[in-house]
């Protein structure tokens, strides 16, 4: 997922890490520990999953420039994640 946040950044793509159940400063060690640039999201409880119909981790959403989702996949397969930001994103 990093990988991909990286290479789609500079066609505007956003990636965001919403994390279920770790205390802040487990999160903060994480991504530290992994360099991870992307922005992780601490939820209140499970409001997030709930309102996006989560119910399996991970689950990976693309949302399109309308801000609705335009993909969703239990898992992750970056052939599929590739396919479903090349439809959001195009290069240019």
């Amino acid at each position: 997922m990093q990988t991909l946040a990286k290479e789609y950044a500079a066609r505007g793509v956003i990636a965001l890490a919403v994390n279920f159940g770790d205390k802040p400063e487990t999160v903060r060690a994480c991504f530290e520990k992994e360099r991870f640039t992307m922005t992780p999201l601490l939820q209140d409880g499970n409001k997030v999953s709930k309102a996006f119909g989560v119910q399996a981790y991970p689950t990976t959403y693309v949302l399109g420039p309308d801000g609705k989702v335009a993909w969703r996949a239990v898992g992750f397969d970056e052939t599929s994640l590739r396919s479903a930001l090349e439809k959001v994103a195009p290069a240019k």
